[in-house]
């Protein structure tokens, strides 16, 4: 072979072997991406598990707040029946005293 071919072949095999550094460089810097977008998919996992538990303490404290607001209800609708109780036992005796009133008052005026 002459000095002529075997330049070219060198500069042939410094090229590739250039190029293959190139490429190794590449996926070394792919292979940094990838490990920092894991990193960061790890980190937005945590996250969202945090807020799965936030959610589920909030779910928890809305049922005990239904809890107590049924409870609540349930006392006040209990109290309005007593009213509406003693508001009809109150009609009754007003209506039985205006009654009474009225015969005392024929009685008094027939004497």
């Amino acid at each position: 072979m002459t000095d002529e071919r075997m330049d070219r072949f060198e500069g042939m095999l410094t090229q590739l072997v250039s190029m293959v550094g190139h490429l190794k460089e590449d996926m070394d810097t792919l292979k940094d991406e990838m490990i920092g977008m894991k990193d960061d998919m790890n980190g937005m996992k945590a996250d969202m598990n945090g807020m799965k538990d936030d959610m589920a303490e909030v779910k928890a404290d809305m049922a005990g707040m239904k809890a107590t607001q049924e409870k609540q209800h349930a006392e006040m609708m209990g109290k309005l029946e007593l009213l509406r109780m003693d508001q009809e036992i109150t009609w009754a005796k007003s209506v039985d005293n205006e009654r009474n009133i009225e015969r005392l008052n024929r009685q008094l005026s027939n004497n």
